[in-house]
């Protein structure tokens, strides 16, 4: 794996965004995991991308959760109710996940084009 080198806004050190450390406690691009610690950061949004299989091009929302909790949650439940592989039986059924109580916000979203044969 290549080395991806930032220097952190907080105390101008080099770190790597490919670290064990990094990952497990995110953050924004330019914090280091070390002063995040010391800052004791908590208030990375979770954020969840979700595709849509609407004509020729798929369309995605990016979702921005108030806790990983409600993002693993609605996640689960987004996998159940779309059929994510699981073929063309995906919408056939009572299996569907209740997808309420779960806070977020929609924080971007690219629609796929249905009128893809350029139709009117």
């Amino acid at each position: 794996m290549r080395s991806n080198m930032r220097q952190c806004k907080y105390c101008g050190e080099d770190f790597d965004l490919n670290s064990r450390a990094k990952k497990a406690i995110g953050g924004k691009i330019n914090e280091c995991p070390g002063c995040l610690e010391e800052l004791d950061y908590e208030d990375v949004p979770a954020y969840l991308g979700v595709a849509n299989g609407e004509g020729k091009q798929a369309g995605i929302t990016i979702l921005a959760f108030e806790s990983n909790a409600d993002r693993d949650s609605y996640q689960a439940a987004w996998r159940n109710n779309s059929g994510q592989n699981v073929g063309k039986k995906c919408n056939m059924g009572s299996h569907h996940t209740p997808m309420t109580g779960m806070k977020f916000r929609k924080v971007g979203e690219n629609r796929g084009n249905a009128n893809h044969k350029g139709k009117a």
